[in-house]
């Protein structure tokens, strides 16, 4: 247990962006106030604090009299989610190929995402694929250096991997490091309407990818996760 006490509600939105990205936290499950406060001593006015700035980005919800719950996007939400993932992520492909153009990008880090989500891949460890595939797009927007455009797409990675967790299967190669490969090719081409292209329909596909017609099973027990 840690003893040292948090004063940033942003340790705790990291906290619980992390277990989602790692699949750690399912769609449904509560999330205890407790849990957090004994596992890293956060204060209850931060935990509360991050868990707010959580149900304003639609990462976990809370009813009235309820406990905090992580979301579970409906068909609706997902394809809302993507939607503006192609809002914000076509902005930052602009700003990486024009840095690219202007030799002020080094792309060492996301070939090697790449490298390393293609071996997962053949290793069929989705769960860590997904959370690598979470890094890849957001190292791009880090690229930019704009921290408006990080905040901006931060929520929605979350998300998109609670959406995942509902409905892709084995088969749905959902977010494809395949297209995340041809989205850099693309970038170094210095073509922007290629890599333009390329994150739109990087981004159709992940959406297309996915089943929504299976059965939503959520779970309704609290996590103990951060035991």
């Amino acid at each position: 247990m840690s003893t040292t006490l948090s004063t940033s509600s942003d340790d705790v939105v990291e906290v619980i962006f992390e277990a989602i990205l790692k699949n750690r936290l399912n769609p449904g499950v509560k999330l205890s106030e407790i849990s957090l406060q004994e596992e890293f001593g956060y204060s209850r006015a931060v935990i509360r604090q991050g868990f707010d700035r959580l149900v304003d980005s639609g990462v976990l919800i809370h009813k009235k009299n309820q406990s905090v719950r992580v979301a579970c996007p409906t068909e609706q939400e997902t394809k809302q989610i993507f939607k503006a993932r192609k809002a914000i992520e076509s902005g930052v492909i602009m700003i990486l190929v024009e840095k690219y153009h202007n030799k002020q990008l080094d792309l060492t880090e996301v070939d090697s995402l790449v490298s390393k989500e293609k071996q997962l891949h053949d290793s069929k460890e989705l769960a860590k694929l997904t959370r690598l595939s979470c890094d890849f797009h957001l190292t791009l927007a880090e690229l930019c250096d704009n921290k408006y455009l990080v905040e901006s797409l931060k929520p929605l990675i979350p998300l998109s991997a609670l959406a995942a967790s509902v409905y892709a299967d084995r088969e749905s190669n959902f977010c494809s490091f395949a297209e995340h490969q041809e989205l850099i090719e693309a970038i170094k081409s210095n073509n922007l309407k290629k890599a333009s292209d390329a994150i739109n329909v990087h981004l159709d596909h992940c959406v297309q990818s996915l089943n929504f017609g299976v059965q939503v099973k959520t779970k309704n027990s609290y996590s103990h996760i951060f035991n």
